[in-house]
């Protein structure tokens, strides 16, 4: 095997390791559910723990 070689494993193998994190954070993302914000009042297709994109942002809210 040779250095080509090699670094064609190391980039696979770090590629799967990426894709792997990235699945694990979507997987760990609230789903949200539609309603009224808690902090605006305005209706949203999407609230995170009662929250709106726009109030999370604003306030810097996860």
């Amino acid at each position: 095997m040779d250095d080509a070689d090699k670094a064609d494993g190391l980039i696979a193998a770090r590629e799967k390791e990426a894709l792997a994190a990235a699945q694990r954070a979507v997987a760990d993302m609230p789903q949200g559910v539609p309603g009224e914000c808690e902090l605006c009042g305005e209706e949203s297709p999407r609230l995170v723990r009662g929250v709106c994109a726009r109030c999370r942002d604003k306030h810097k809210l996860k």
